[in-house]
């Protein structure tokens, strides 16, 4: 006998083994907004799932605190926070991905909402960006300049708010697809880009929620720059479910290109510039 359990903030369901759920377990944890909920009543009869006879090839499976599918794919709580706020959807989505990434991208669709995925990375990514300059602002308000930032020592505030509203949020998502773009070429070329661009862009999109540790003043941006690096390599690795090898590759590849490209064109430079060197005045 299976079960269907349904979570009540944002009817997402799934069947499980009945024998499969411990007798003493009342509560279960929705793997889509991430929201605890009691499946059983204090007698431990069934209060939230329907009862289904019969085998069936989509059962899910207790692993940690939720019910993990094996053949299907769910969006993030950032994609249903219409049914559970967008104030959970942003904070559920944000610590699912700083926190457990492999899960979250595991289970997390690689295609059919390309939309959602940008909005979030773009409202991240340009959150993160603007507090990377907000620091730097405010000590040099203060009289302090501890970097040497000729250039924002030049900007007036409003050229600063001009630059957060509009530049920023530009500049991210232009980034997000090209950066996308070359990164899911690389990985073609490895053979581990199995889902297409639109896995590769949700990854690139959902892995700027490391940005919002650009929240600690100055040393933030370095650290959220790492980890969202490190976001980036698991959740490509789970979405095309690929190797780590293959995605490590992705990203060595373009800066072996880059490297190679610099070094042809500094050689006959240097070259150039001995010759001239040489020749006696």
């Amino acid at each position: 006998m299976t079960l269907t359990l349904v979570c009540p903030y944002c009817r997402f369901s799934r069947r499980v083994f009945e024998a499969e759920i411990p007798a003493g377990a009342k509560r279960a944890v929705c793997p889509r907004c991430g929201q605890k909920f009691e499946f059983r009543a204090g007698n431990h009869t069934p209060s939230d799932y329907e009862t289904v006879d019969g085998p069936d090839e989509d059962i899910i499976h207790k692993e940690g605190h939720g019910w993990e599918s094996k053949t299907d794919h769910r969006g993030s709580p950032w994609e249903a926070r219409t049914e559970i706020g967008i104030l959970r959807g942003i904070v559920n989505t944000l610590s699912q991905v700083l926190f457990s990434p492999g899960q979250f991208f595991k289970a997390l669709a690689p295609k059919g909402k390309l939309g959602e995925s940008m909005a979030f990375g773009l409202l991240m990514g340009a959150i993160g960006n603007m507090l990377a300059l907000f620091w730097p602002v405010i000590l040099m308000s203060g009289g302090l300049s501890p970097f040497q930032q000729p250039l924002l020592e030049q900007l007036t505030m409003g050229m600063v708010f001009l630059i957060m509203m509009v530049v920023v949020p530009f500049c991210v998502l232009v980034a997000m697809f090209v950066y996308s773009a070359i990164l899911h070429f690389f990985l073609f070329l490895v053979r581990g880009g199995t889902h297409g661009f639109e896995a590769t862009f949700r990854v690139i999109a959902y892995s700027q929620a490391a940005q919002a540790l650009s929240l600690i003043p100055m040393a933030g941006g370095w650290i959220g720059g790492v980890w969202q690096v490190i976001v980036q390599v698991i959740g490509l690795r789970e979405i095309h479910h690929t190797s780590y090898f293959r995605v490590i590759m992705a990203f060595i590849l373009p800066v072996v290109v880059l490297f190679v490209l610099a070094l042809s064109a500094l050689i006959p430079l240097v070259l150039y510039l001995f010759q001239q060197w040489s020749v006696p005045l």
